[in-house]
């Protein structure tokens, strides 16, 4: 199995590349605009053929990349059925299975950083988009995100894995960009006291992310989409 992940500097998003070795088949995880170039080469040099573009949940610029990114690949955009998104190719649902050559990926539907929101599961991975950070837990996006669904999603979803299972996040965390289900057990203190979701509300404060973007961000976001395209 041929793994990568892609780091953006700028806006400490995660990007993921897995690829079947046999069959060169491969999906592509939450693609931010940056990366996109790094992408597009590591498919050509290995003769890889995308075949999804899979987007945890929803982000202007994880939008408009999965946009480019099919233009210049012919992949399919995959996005949970309640997504806003009128780009999605395949709508997925609770329990999925997405096909990739000899590989497979299995959705977990985790509402609460937005209502849309997905993990994706391979092996004993969880790319967890922005629910799960490593070493610490997710956001929620004000307006559409629900801090108590979101604490559902984590702990009765993705902390109810193998403590060996590792988190893939969407984002970096205090420098953290790896993690597992049983490191997220001990270092978070509201799973284990008595107000849990009181605690975990507190700690999801200072997490929350603009939402959405302000004119400027949309203004260079599709500058730049643009520019990939041309």
């Amino acid at each position: 199995m041929i793994f990568r992940q892609f780091y953006d500097q700028k806006t400490q998003r995660l990007s993921y590349l897995l690829a079947d070795p046999v069959t060169r088949m491969a999906v592509v995880v939450d693609p931010v605009l940056s990366v996109v170039e790094s992408l597009l080469e590591l498919i050509a040099k290995r003769g890889f053929s995308l075949q999804y573009i899979l987007v945890t949940c929803i982000h202007l610029d994880h939008d408009h990349t999965a946009l480019a990114l099919k233009a210049a690949t012919d992949g399919r955009v995959v996005l949970h059925e309640l997504a806003p998104s009128v780009h999605a190719d395949l709508r997925a649902r609770e329990g999925d299975t997405l096909y990739f050559g000899e590989e497979t990926l299995k959705v977990i539907h985790t509402p609460g950083q937005s209502p849309c929101a997905v993990t994706y599961q391979w092996r004993d991975r969880l790319f967890t988009g922005e629910t799960l950070l490593a070493g610490g837990i997710g956001s929620c996006a004000p307006q559409v995100g629900n801090i108590a669904q979101l604490y559902q999603s984590i702990t009765s979803r993705l902390l109810t894995f193998p403590g060996e299972y590792l988190v893939y996040p969407g984002r970096e965390f205090d420098g953290r960009r790896l993690s597992s289900v049983e490191e997220t057990r001990r270092c978070c203190h509201w799973f284990y006291t008595g107000r849990r979701l009181g605690a975990f509300a507190r700690a999801c404060q200072h997490l929350l992310p603009s939402w959405p973007p302000d004119l400027n961000e949309r203004s260079s976001i599709s500058e730049a989409v643009n520019d990939v395209l041309a």
